[in-house]
């Protein structure tokens, strides 16, 4: 395996098992928007620090990015979550996840801007200068590593987690590369980000089978939450629509948000007809 999987596959193990634990404090679609919400936030900063900045390096950008931010955040959950509830549910929960999500993006957009104007700015003259760059590089790196590793002290609120954790975390050790191999493999079509959309309707029907059969135990949470859960990707989806928004792209944007939602909510109504 190479350097880049075993780093993308170290951040989905952290992802998967920090989405487990955060998501547990609250009530279960509460817990989904809330990991979506984070993620995003955090991605945006992330990514947006590479246009503004120019800071981010690919091992952190597969390490935080594509695995853990991948992992933390999931479109399957969402899916099987909006299926099973009302129409007008299901409705507010869909507009919730999306809407609150490219706001994240927007926030962690405007915090880089933010950084941005104050280093060309006079107001700190020094702030992350050509000098300082690279030292401002192993600070981001070193924070956001370390920004990963605090979720992890969450998972001593609960007690008796320790076995589904690890599960869990296996879990994402194995779907965060097969993401990162399944949609990298997957050429755009135009402007639209096709390998993002195919793992999350993939994803979403795999989850739905398996939430809808007869699986249960020890599966459930190495397949279902770990595996399942970070193979797809929520935050990647709203940070590609946002940006396909801010490239003035706004038919494409729209057009990837209806596609996600409607061919992982078919993929998820397929499985009920097939399993449930």
């Amino acid at each position: 395996m190479s350097l880049a999987l075993l780093t993308i596959a170290a951040g989905g193990f952290l992802g998967a098992t920090s989405r487990f634990v955060f998501a547990g404090y609250f009530q279960p679609t509460a817990g989904t928007l809330a990991v979506n919400v984070i993620g995003s936030i955090l991605l945006g900063f992330l990514m947006y620090n590479s246009d503004f900045l120019g800071y981010v390096s690919p091992g952190t950008r597969m390490f935080f990015g594509i695995g853990f931010l991948g992992s933390f955040t999931t479109f399957s959950t969402f899916s099987v979550q909006t299926f099973q509830m009302p129409a007008n549910l299901a409705l507010l929960n869909i507009a919730a996840n999306i809407m609150l999500t490219l706001a994240g993006v927007f926030i962690g957009r405007g915090a880089v801007v933010y950084l941005a104007n104050l280093r060309d700015g006079s107001v700190y003259p020094g702030f992350i200068t050509s000098r300082s760059g690279s030292r401002y590089a192993g600070y981001m790196k070193t924070g956001l590593v370390s920004a990963s590793i605090l979720f992890l002290p969450l998972m001593g609120g609960i007690s008796g987690l320790g076995s589904e954790i690890l599960l869990v975390g296996a879990g994402g050790l194995i779907g965060a590369p097969s993401r990162y191999l399944v949609s990298g493999a997957i050429p755009r079509l135009k402007e639209m980000p096709i390998g993002t959309l195919a793992v999350n309707t993939m994803g979403s029907f795999v989850l739905a089978s398996l939430t809808f059969s007869t699986v249960s135990g020890s599966l459930v949470y190495f397949l279902s939450i770990g595996m399942l859960g970070s193979f797809t990707t929520f935050s990647t989806f709203a940070y590609e629509s946002f940006r396909l928004l801010g490239e003035g792209e706004t038919t494409y944007s729209l057009l990837n948000i209806v596609l996600n939602v409607v061919l992982c909510l078919t993929g998820v109504a397929a499985a009920y007809l097939l399993f449930a």
